[in-house]
């Protein structure tokens, strides 16, 4: 079983030598406390699987690793050598320490070889070269070196963002923060075999990740934070999914939910092909649309949220296009982007103006004016109603947990208006547990309290977790998956399936 602790050793029986070792590490920020007293050492060649709720603090611990912010107190050591308070980035990298983000800070417009070069001294252009070509390699990449950094797919940057830290000199430690949150199956698997690699050539891997099935399939041993402290260690082996989420959160509420009897159609789209059945939506039904990663499903979704290619569908038996999200707002028709930060939230303002921005100085679906005062209620009501955790009200929304800025982005299109069709993609994509569990609640509520709920997915859990029913989106076909007791399996299946069952 893991064992509940804060020791400061290495998991018993280990012969190997500590790469890494954290000693009482503290980060305060003002008033409050993101890591207290962490301890705990690493080998070499072990894959740890680090993980937590939502500003549990372990992107805190990532960044005190690589020198982006200084711990309050404690320390840390690499091959039992201490490392300096006022660690820099740069330095951190002439450590042997490397960091992948979910999204690589590369530069766009430059290329492949500039990227991998990028603020470090240079050698002349054919050793420049040279060197470019053997760390790709190294990664198992084979990219054209003048190729722009911006025509390369996600797992493609990540490649290039690895190799780069490669150059940097010895690679010792690798953080990995939310590294297959977009990837697909094919691309997950080769960045785990790349992961198992580094870690048989003594590299010491922290893997931070919300996807519990990844964690479990490629980590060696499981560190759970939670509040800021360090409360969980153990190995993999001693891990279950269901035991993994329950030392996550540990008065996990149950998933299942109560369906509703759906109400009238509110959404009717024909099918692209005439042999297949239209796409409808009730009130009180939350319908999921499945399909591959990067699928047509979420451009089905935007298209109905009208930030998509406008598509002509019936709206309580209406016909609508919608040429922008403005033109679906005021029907009521609400859509919540995938990627939070740069399609959703306003970094620089603060959390209740992300909250209220489309509101104000317009008269609320509840029938009140949206002032200031109102706006600060409704905002107090979903923070409560999502248990949104995190600085105040009047703090920027870039100081919020990735899983608190999305409570924040959902929050918007819940509470200040009733929606009559909300649109979600992959709402709980890069979220926790616990947040996962209030997300899904909410949006139950929603459907509950009369909307029509569509929720665009590659993830089969995420489908599973929170809808009715779905419909796998397959080009311009669709199959139909009923809600049953192996409905995540019949997800899966589906994908499988080229062709859906025709009308009778």
């Amino acid at each position: 079983m893991p064992r509940d602790t804060q020791q400061r050793e290495p998991l018993p029986g280990s012969q190997l030598p500590t790469r890494l070792a954290y000693s009482g590490v503290t980060v305060d920020f003002g008033a409050t406390r993101a890591l207290e007293d962490v301890s705990f050492a690493a080998a070499p060649g072990e894959i740890i699987g680090l993980l937590g709720h939502n500003g549990a603090g372990k992107s805190t611990l990532c960044n005190v690793t690589t020198g982006v912010i200084q711990a309050t107190g404690g320390a840390f050591t690499v091959d039992g050598v201490a490392v300096a308070r006022k660690l820099t980035p740069r330095e951190a990298a002439q450590l042997g320490i490397t960091v992948i983000h979910q999204e690589p800070a590369l530069a766009p417009n430059m290329s492949v070889l500039e990227n991998l070069f990028l603020a470090r001294p240079a050698p002349r252009m054919a050793e420049r070269r040279q060197l470019a070509t053997e760390a790709l390699a190294t990664v198992g990449a084979q990219l054209p070196l003048d190729m722009p950094v911006a025509a390369l797919g996600l797992g493609e940057r990540q490649l290039v963002d690895l190799a780069r830290g490669l150059l940097a000199g010895e690679m010792k430690v690798l953080l990995l923060d939310e590294p297959t949150a977009a990837l697909g199956k094919a691309e997950t698997e080769a960045l785990h075999e790349l992961i198992r690699s580094f870690a048989a050539q003594g590299v010491t891997v922290l893997y931070v990740s919300h996807r519990l099935p990844d964690i479990l399939e490629v980590c060696t041993r499981i560190v759970v934070l939670r509040g800021g402290r360090l409360v969980v260690d153990g190995p993999t082996t001693d891990f279950t999914p269901a035991r993994l989420a329950e030392a996550l959160v540990p008065d996990l509420r149950s998933l299942d939910f109560t369906h509703t009897e759906p109400g009238q159609a509110v959404v009717e789209l024909p099918s692209d092909d005439p042999l297949h059945e239209d796409l409808v939506v009730r009130s009180g039904e939350v319908v999921g649309l499945f399909g591959m990663a990067g699928g047509p499903q979420f451009a089905l979704a935007a298209s109905l949220g009208g930030a998509g290619t406008p598509r002509q569908f019936q709206l309580d038996g209406e016909s609508v296009r919608f040429t922008s999200p403005a033109q679906a707002i005021k029907r009521r028709v609400f859509f919540v982007p995938p990627d939070r930060d740069t399609e959703g939230l306003v970094g620089s303002e603060t959390a209740i103006d992300n909250v209220m921005l489309p509101w104000f100085g317009q008269s609320g679906a509840r029938g009140w004016w949206v002032s200031g005062a109102s706006g600060r209620e409704v905002y107090t009501h979903a923070r409560t109603a999502l248990d949104i955790r995190g600085p105040g009200a009047d703090a920027e929304i870039s100081q919020f947990s990735g899983g608190n800025r999305q409570k924040h982005l959902l929050a918007r299109w819940l509470y200040p208006a009733q929606p009559r069709l909300l649109v979600l993609a992959q709402p709980t994509q890069g979220v926790d547990v616990g947040a996962k569990l209030d997300i899904v609640e909410a949006v139950r509520a929603a459907a509950a309290a009369g909307a029509a709920v569509v929720v665009a997915s590659s993830e089969s859990d995420e489908i599973a977790s929170m809808c009715d029913r779905a419909v796998t989106v397959n080009g311009a076909t669709h199959q139909d998956v009923p809600r049953s007791p192996k409905f995540n399996e019949d997800l899966l299946a589906s994908l499988l399936t080229r062709v859906a069952p025709a009308r009778a």
